[in-house]
């Protein structure tokens, strides 16, 4: 690779998605400081750093309050005075540069603030990933009702210029293999193209998600990027602090 791609290769929004976001066009939605950032606890608990130094989590420390869990990808080492690390969890980042339509129909609806009690609900049964009760608020979001009873979503999370995230992808038990999952992602993929915006999303490895990753993803026009490790850490209590 010459010097300059390897360059352009580093400077890749994607390599750092969650600190752009949160330093440009998602800023409101959150907490910035010069080495680190988060998303208000009430939109989402992923917090970024500029780079893997223990400067950064040092700063970070500072935006996060004790007791509070952060996940951050891309984080170096840590003051484990400031910090405890919960666990690290390995992901696999899809990116969609050319859109696959997709043909089944799916009668989705819009979601909005009066569906958040349910959309957390399904979350939570399904464990697609964290989502807070301000999330929402990141993007659109849209679902499939049968009998008036959510059983399948997905919507958007992190954004910034030219770039998209899909996220929340998940179906109830026993909704599998009608092609909602797919469908969804397809509505939220073709509005992300429409804008001239790349979509992209994150499978967590060893998830439900991961299983069907090649089937719906893949289908859609999607590709594995890369690889990353997320760590989950708890902010520790210091002698004095309240």
């Amino acid at each position: 690779m010459t010097h300059t791609a390897l360059l352009e290769a580093r400077l890749n929004p994607l390599d750092n998605p969650a600190w752009i976001a949160l330093t440009t066009e998602q800023k409101d939605f959150g907490v910035v400081g010069s080495l680190a950032a988060r998303y208000r606890a009430d939109i989402s608990p992923i917090a970024a750093v500029a780079d893997d130094s223990i400067d950064a989590t040092n700063e970070l420390s500072r935006l996060v309050d004790p007791e509070e869990v952060v996940a951050v990808i891309g984080a170096g080492p840590v003051d484990t005075s400031l910090w405890r690390e919960l666990t690290t969890i390995e992901l696999t980042q899809w990116v969609c540069e050319t859109f696959e339509p997709f043909d089944l129909k799916v009668n989705w609806v819009e979601l909005g603030d009066s569906d958040v009690a349910e959309m957390r609900a399904l979350v939570k049964a399904t464990d697609p990933g964290p989502f807070e009760a301000m999330t929402h608020h990141l993007g659109d979001y849209v679902g499939v009702r049968v009998a008036g009873e959510l059983v399948s979503m997905t919507g958007e999370r992190i954004c910034l210029a030219g770039y998209r995230e899909v996220s929340a992808v998940c179906t109830a038990e026993g909704f599998g293999g009608r092609g909602y999952a797919q469908g969804l992602v397809a509505e939220i993929t073709a509005r992300q193209h429409r804008v001239r915006c790349t979509s992209f999303l994150h499978v967590r490895v060893g998830s439900p998600a991961e299983k069907i990753a090649n089937r719906v993803y893949a289908k859609l026009g999607y590709r594995e990027r890369a690889h990353s490790r997320m760590k989950v850490l708890r902010r520790q209590q210091k002698s004095g602090e309240v």
